[in-house]
C-alpha cells in the first residue's frame, strides 16, 4: 500500500534545498564517498572499450583502479574499511546475475558472484544495511507477470542477508512500485526507515527523481516534497573539478539536450554537508555526471523530505 497526500495534507517544512555544483564528468552511474579524508568516486563507464567500474579521486581526477569489467550499472558500499563494488552481469538476451568486489585499499580487489535469480532480468542495485541485517535493491523488468506496468517499466525487488554471502529473496509481490516507472534506485537505511529514491518518467519523455520510505516493505510514503530534483541551467555548467573535458565537449555540455535528472547517489560530506551526484541528458545516449549539495547531513536531508 502507498500512501500519497489529501485534501487535508499540509507543507510544514518547504522543499529541501539543493545546490547544484556543475557536470564533473562524462561517466554513467556514479557513488560519491569519502576513504581516509580523501574525496572518491565510483564511476560506471560504458563508452569506450569493454564497460567497468573505476575508482576516482575526487579533486585530481586520479584513477586508483578499474573493477568489474565486463558488467553493467555498478554501484558501491562501504563498511568498516571494506569498500564493495556490485556490477549486475552481461548474460544476454536476460541479465540475472549480481557480482561483488571488495577491497581494504581501493586498489586490489577480490570478486565473487553475489546471487543470481534463473528467469528474471536485472539492472540497478543499491545495497544497505538495516537492524536485521543487509538488504539489497534489485532493479527489474523480466518476469512481466512480476514487473509492471509496462514491458519498458522497472519495478524494484528485495534480498536480505546476515553475512552478504547467504541471500533469501523477498516475496516477488511485494515489488515497488508496479504502478509507475521505477529506474535507477539509490536505497539507505536511516533512523527506523527504508528510504528510496528512483527515478519517475513524466510526461513528455522527462524524468526526475522522487523519494519513498517504509519500515515494513508492505507500505510505503511518498515524500511529499515530491519530486526531489528536476533538469535546470546548471546541469549545463562545467565544475571546476570536471576532468577529461575537451573545448568540444564543454561545448556539447552548454547544449545538450537535458530532460532527466537521475540516478542519483549521495554521501556524509565535510562540514555536516551532504554531497550527492547524479546525471543528467537525454535517456538517448548523451548524459553527464553532476554534482549538487545539501547543507545538512544525510540523515537530516532524507528526513527533510517528510512532514511526519
Amino acid at each position: 500500500m502507498e500512501k500519497l497526500y489529501n485534501a487535508q495534507t499540509r507543507m510544514y517544512k518547504g522543499y529541501p534545498e539543493l545546490r547544484k555544483l556543475g557536470v564533473v564528468g562524462k561517466n554513467c552511474e556514479s557513488t560519491p564517498f569519502v576513504w581516509n579524508g580523501v574525496d572518491m568516486r565510483m564511476e560506471s563507464c560504458y563508452k569506450e572499450g569493454p564497460t567497468h567500474a573505476v575508482i576516482r579521486e575526487r579533486e585530481s581526477g586520479k584513477i586508483l583502479s578499474t573493477v568489474g569489467e565486463n558488467e553493467f550499472f555498478y554501484s558501491f558500499y562501504m563498511e568498516n574499511g571494506t569498500a564493495y563494488v556490485l556490477g549486475t552481469k552481461v548474460e544476454e538476451p536476460i541479465k540475472n546475475t549480481i557480482m561483488i568486489y571488495e577491497s581494504t585499499d581501493l586498489i586490489n580487489w577480490k570478486g565473487r558472484k553475489l546471487l543470481d535469480n534463473p528467469g528474471w532480468n536485472y539492472f540497478n542495485t543499491s545495497l544497505t544495511k538495516g537492524p536485521d541485517g543487509y538488504v539489497l535493491l534489485i532493479e527489474a523488468n523480466q518476469p512481466f507477470e512480476y514487473s509492471g506496468p509496462g514491458p519498458y517499466d522497472f519495478t524494484l525487488f528485495f534480498a536480505t542477508s546476515k553475512d552478504m554471502v547467504h541471500w533469501e529473496h523477498m516475496d516477488p509481490n511485494l515489488g515497488f512500485s508496479k504502478e509507475r516507472y521505477m529506474g535507477g534506485p539509490w536505497f539507505h537505511y536511516s533512523n527506523g526507515w527504508y528510504y528510496l529514491i528512483s527515478v519517475t518518467k513524466l510526461p513528455l519523455k522527462r524524468y526526475t527523481n522522487c523519494i519513498y520510505r517504509t519500515k515494513d516493505f508492505h507500505d510505503w510514503e511518498a515524500g511529499i516534497y515530491n519530486p526531489i530534483m528536476m533538469p535546470s541551467n546548471m546541469d549545463r555548467v562545467i565544475s571546476p573539478l570536471a576532468h577529461g573535458f575537451s573545448e568540444a565537449d564543454m561545448q556539447k555540455v552548454a547544449t545538450h539536450f537535458n530532460i532527466n535528472n537521475s540516478d542519483i547517489d549521495m554521501c556524509d560530506w565535510k562540514d555536516g554537508k551532504t554531497l550527492m551526484v547524479y546525471l543528467t541528458g537525454n535517456q538517448l545516449g548523451e548524459g553527464y555526471l553532476a554534482e549538487a549539495v545539501y547543507d545538512g547531513t544525510m540523515d537530516q536531508y532524507l528526513a527533510a523530505c517528510f512532514d511526519e
